[in-house]
């Protein structure tokens, strides 16, 4: 009999260890490797408009702060801080962007709603960023691309 009470306790905690470990492994598969994505925002500043921030979604801000004609497209990543160091944020779902050209003119600000939870689900807690691929084109000229982010936090 005391046998069979300690069996049941080591199963327990073994079951216990399993799950946890299990949810452990679950929750980093969302994790993906270390970025590589260099941001040299230049004359462009994005933030979050206040009120708008939830584990699925935000409205961003971009402002362009140069006297030159910006480009940007629909897509966007979303990465994960940890240890001080950015890592890619792996997709739930695989997402499709139109590749039109928004032009964003010198001294225009702009706001787009994004929609995050089809493409990497609900944000834990933690910090992240946003990154948008952009591009300066002059005329007769080949475009200069250069990646722009804004931090958030989710609590």
């Amino acid at each position: 009999m005391v046998i069979d009470k300690m069996g049941k306790k080591v199963a327990i905690i073994l079951f216990c260890g399993i799950i946890i470990f299990g949810l452990i492994i679950w929750n980093n598969t969302r994790i993906g490797k270390k970025s590589n994505i260099q941001i040299s925002q230049n004359d462009i500043s994005m933030m979050i408009k206040e009120g708008t921030l939830t584990n699925t979604k935000a409205t961003l801000i971009i402002k362009n702060n140069s006297d030159k004609e910006v480009q940007y497209g629909e897509s966007f990543q979303i990465e994960i801080k940890k240890n001080n160091k950015w890592y890619q944020l792996n997709e739930k779902h695989e997402r499709f962007f139109t590749l039109a050209a928004i032009i964003l003119d010198a001294g225009e600000q702009r706001e787009i709603e994004l929609n995050w939870e089809y493409g990497y689900g609900k944000l834990k807690k933690g910090t992240y960023r946003i990154i948008k691929d952009m591009a300066y084109c002059l005329e007769n000229e080949k475009c200069n691309s250069f990646n722009a982010a804004v931090e958030f936090v989710i609590k």
